[in-house]
């Protein structure tokens, strides 16, 4: 009988934390414990490894693991973090307006008519005592996210955007077109520099249940077009607009944005572009 190499335990158990982040996606160490059986310091010890590796990403708000773009398709698509997310959660982490207690969110457009919130700041604070979870769909015709990305998007895209919302949109989205006011409203988000959202869209179609939030939002754009926006966040009991753009907030902003836009064309991803509408 031929003797069998030993195997390497540490591999062996790095490997157990992969397939179930392939399998699985964004997932906590309570999820990684229950799966692989592995205590906590066992697998903080692997998961800083194959962070390091380039391997594994942490999200910021949620502190969930998931495989980082980077390896490609071969663990399939669906299981990596967004290359958008990635590259811009550093820079959101930096960003002179966090330093204060001004969370942060990141949309990426991800179809036609359509955006994702993919990353945030928005952890526990002073500033923002609520949590968001990842994969919310914001408005792209109501939300501050929605009308940054509407005004600094390319004709023929905003076209594409439009007829989408026009084909798939909310009623209260489709009525909102029937208006006719979104040339005014894209004129002034572009004069503004920044997306502000519909009054009371958030009560009626609520984002975030507590405390009323107040938000502004900026485009990211790379060489190649637009990515998604970039918000700052604050509790409209304790501020306003007028004491956010005091502090700086919208220049703390588009110098992240413009950061996140020079990261896109150094690891070479593309803005999506799109020629027809979607289905859901």
């Amino acid at each position: 009988m031929t003797n069998q190499p030993k195997q390497i335990r540490a591999l062996d158990r790095g490997l157990d934390v992969v397939e179930y982040l392939s399998k699985n996606g964004l997932s906590s160490l309570a999820d990684l414990r229950k799966a692989t059986g592995l205590s906590n310091a066992t697998l903080l010890r692997v998961l800083a490894t194959l962070r390091e590796r380039g391997w594994v990403r942490r999200n910021i708000v949620e502190g969930q693991y998931e495989l980082a773009h980077a390896l490609g398709a071969l663990l399939g698509a669906h299981s990596r973090a967004h290359p958008f997310a990635e590259l811009a959660a550093p820079i959101l982490l930096n960003m002179q307006s966090q330093q204060i207690g001004l969370p942060s969110d990141l949309c990426a457009i991800t179809g036609p008519g359509r955006m994702e919130l993919i990353e945030s700041t928005r952890v526990r604070g002073p500033m923002a005592p609520l949590r968001t979870g990842m994969g919310i769909r914001p408005s792209v015709l109501l939300s501050a996210h929605g009308r940054a990305a509407l005004a600094f998007a390319s004709d023929e895209q905003l076209s594409v955007h439009l007829e989408a919302i026009q084909s798939f949109g909310t009623r209260q989205e489709q009525q909102w077109l029937e208006t006719g006011k979104l040339d005014d409203e894209l004129a002034r988000t572009r004069a503004l520099g920044f997306g502000k959202r519909e009054v009371d869209y958030w009560v009626e179609r609520a984002f975030d249940p507590g405390p009323n939030l107040g938000a502004i939002a900026v485009p990211v754009m790379s060489q190649s077009g637009l990515h998604g926006t970039l918000s700052i966040l604050w509790l409209q009991d304790r501020m306003g607009l007028d004491d956010v753009l005091k502090l700086g907030a919208l220049e703390a902003m588009q110098q992240a944005s413009t950061h996140i836009g020079k990261a896109l064309d150094v690891a070479g991803h593309k803005a999506p572009i799109y020629s027809k509408v979607a289905s859901v």
